[in-house]
């Protein structure tokens, strides 16, 4: 009887160990997936990063490491995302996945306002005979770069080279015309603009449209001279000498203002005619028939 209740006791007091967790490397990809899908570009940044720690021999950790590029890149924060995508742009330019991180990466520096960089990734890309849908792409962002850096010939060119069949194809049309446009903006000159700024004070200003910048560079250039030739007729000479040294910074500084006025107004132009084009371009994560997901290049309206 006592070893019965014994046996009892021992039955009762036994722990219960906690069951092992165990994770599988495709349900952290898909956590991870479904996070960026949100929106969560961050937290899906860490749960890749986990999927790569807990599975390195993965072959989906490639695509993870894509998939982490365009996170940071959503998030702005292009540093992060060329390192990431580093990591899977090989030299090997026949493979899909490298191609498309090679034109993630031109893509983190056009959104960083880098151009010329960005245009050298975007004609790697193209060279490397890749998809049509990424081919395609490729120019089409290379025109828009090329834009940017106010190479308008080179950007129509860019815009040609998309296909007919491309979903990019009317928007490039429609801007390989706009681009020969930008060549015949109403430019000012600032050799002009610096001429007359010599001639007469403000002049230069009113050139290049800044008339408020006119008025006050020929009241304060007015005023110094005025008052410098006031002085030698006075016979105050030395008083003279001190305005004149000021006056001629003052005249100096009128035209180095008008020409650099007159650069101003010509960024301002280029800047608005490129408003004036829609960029219909983006980028997206999509579901595949299969179940998986990759980057997609869109069309935006």
């Amino acid at each position: 009887m006592a070893a019965l209740a014994l046996g009892i006791f021992f039955l009762e007091v036994v722990p219960a160990f906690p069951r092992q967790i165990t994770i599988h490397s495709e349900d952290q990809f898909n956590y991870a997936r479904t996070r960026m899908q949100e929106g969560a570009y961050m937290r899906a940044v860490e749960e890749f990063e986990r999927f790569i720690r807990l599975f390195p021999e993965s072959p989906d950790v490639p695509e993870a490491r894509c998939l982490m590029g365009m996170c940071y890149l959503e998030a702005h924060r292009y540093a992060e995302a060329r390192e990431s995508l580093s990591l899977v742009a090989l030299p090997d330019a026949t493979d899909p996945l490298a191609q498309k991180a090679r034109f993630l990466m031109g893509e983190s520096y056009y959104r960083e306002q880098k151009p010329l960089k960005a245009a050298n990734y975007f004609e790697q890309v193209f060279k490397d005979d890749p998809s049509e849908a990424l081919r395609d792409a490729a120019a089409y962002r290379l025109g828009w770069a090329r834009l940017r850096e106010n190479r308008w010939q080179e950007a129509s060119h860019s815009f040609r080279r998309v296909e007919r069949k491309s979903p990019l194809y009317n928007s490039a049309l429609e801007l390989e015309r706009m681009s020969l446009k930008g060549m015949g903006l109403p430019y000012k000159s600032p050799n002009q603009a610096g001429v007359m700024a010599g001639l007469l004070p403000g002049l230069g200003h009113a050139y290049a449209g800044r008339y408020r910048s006119a008025i006050v560079s020929f009241l304060l250039n007015g005023l110094f001279i005025w008052a410098t030739v006031e002085s030698f007729h006075r016979d105050h000479d030395i008083l003279g000498g001190v305005l004149a040294f000021v006056e001629a910074g003052w005249y100096a500084g009128n035209i180095y203002g008008a020409v650099n006025a007159t650069h101003k107004y010509n960024r301002k132009l280029q800047d608005d005619f490129r408003k004036r084009l829609n960029d219909r371009f983006n980028l997206r994560l999509i579901a595949s028939r299969d179940g998986r997901w990759g980057l997609s290049l869109a069309v935006r309206f």
